[in-house]
């Protein structure tokens, strides 16, 4: 893993200094999540989503025949208010931050190979499945079925894309070990291929499948030397009409000898004469093992998405829960301020454009 970052970290900040046509672009991400909770009360935490700092820098490296290189970095320091802010060690006595850690998103070198053909990545990028490679899901409260499906979003390894007249490729072989770097005998094969081009034909389809042993983890923390064997299939949809974005995922499956599926559906209306404000609403089922019929989730969650500016979205959402493995139900309310930009000097410009 530091083999990796060192490199990384060169080729980001030090190496782009050797040469003269590169775009860099610097910015500042704010985010602010709070949770309130039927059953729990508050919480400050889902997913990914959390109160957080942190700055992403992507860069663009040119020579004759145009872009041939892009670096990205997005690292943050995330502040998650469920968990006490320090404790002791068993057996040590030592003092461990357990509320606050550093968190690394994206951290990839992708070359531009035979002309779009072949794009080649190294790094930090997601496995190629199901909707999450078309969606930056990173900075919202709505996310895909990745966490429940996979166990993580991001992984460490290679990968391959090419774009073709209307359809494309992704391939990945990475760790099968999210945010950390494990080496347990897990690995994570992917792939996907697409059919039809959004900009174009207002529809995308795919086809996916994964196989591997995945690690057993919470962020970078190994829980266990347990592996799980993940074997998937999977089709996605995506389809624009007139000012709604619909999206649809099906994976199916096994977790070892565990029978599995998902469903997700994601539709977002945006206002035609208020274009900043969307209304979203997302379905999603996940069953842990098909042969036991209580061990399932079905949730629901709806609101709203505003742009109040160039710097700062604004989101208020409502989640309710249909169904509950753990037989516990539940009904919570989110809501979300997000900066990013360039600077830190908008923070608080809270002034519509």
């Amino acid at each position: 893993m530091k083999i990796i970052i060192v490199f990384l970290l060169y080729l980001i900040f030090i190496t782009p200094t050797a040469w003269a046509e590169q775009q860099a672009l610097s910015y500042w991400e704010v985010n602010l999540f709070q949770g309130l909770s039927e059953r729990k009360g508050m919480f400050g935490r889902v997913n990914e989503t959390a109160k957080s700092i942190g700055i992403e820098d992507f860069r663009k490296f040119s020579g004759e025949y145009g872009d041939w290189l892009t670096t990205n970095i997005q690292l943050r320091l995330a502040y998650n208010s469920d968990n006490e802010l320090t404790r002791d060690t068993i057996g040590t006595g030592d003092p461990e931050v357990d509320a606050f850690d550093m968190e690394l998103h994206n951290a990839y070198a992708r070359f531009k190979l035979l002309y779009g053909k072949a794009d080649t990545w190294v790094g930090h990028y997601e496995p190629a499945f199901g909707q999450e490679p078309l969606l930056d899901t990173y900075p919202t409260i709505l996310q895909t079925m990745d966490f429940k499906n996979i166990g993580f979003k991001m992984d460490w390894g290679v990968g391959t894309r090419g774009v073709f007249t209307g359809w494309d490729y992704r391939i990945t072989a990475t760790l099968g070990s999210g945010m950390g770097m494990h080496f347990k005998g897990n690995h994570l094969f992917a792939g996907r291929i697409g059919f039809g081009e959004t900009a174009l034909n207002d529809y995308n389809l795919g086809i996916s499948t994964l196989y591997g042993y995945v690690v057993n983890a919470s962020g970078r923390k190994l829980l266990s030397d347990n592996l799980t064997l993940k074997k998937r299939v999977g089709i996605d949809a995506t389809y624009l009409y007139r000012s709604f974005d619909s999206k649809i995922e099906l994976a199916y499956g096994r977790d070892n000898d565990k029978e599995v599926m998902g469903t997700w559906v994601q539709i977002t209306y945006t206002l035609p004469e208020y274009q900043k404000l969307n209304i979203e609403v997302q379905q999603e089922n996940w069953f842990y093992s098909l042969s036991e019929g209580e061990q399932y989730d079905s949730t629901i969650t709806a609101g709203f998405s505003y742009k109040l500016n160039g710097a700062i979205r604004l989101r208020l959402y409502g989640a309710r829960d249909f169904h509950s493995a753990s037989g516990s139900l539940d009904n919570r309310i989110m809501a979300q301020y997000y900066y990013y930009f360039p600077t830190l000097k908008r923070l608080i410009d809270f002034k519509p454009e």
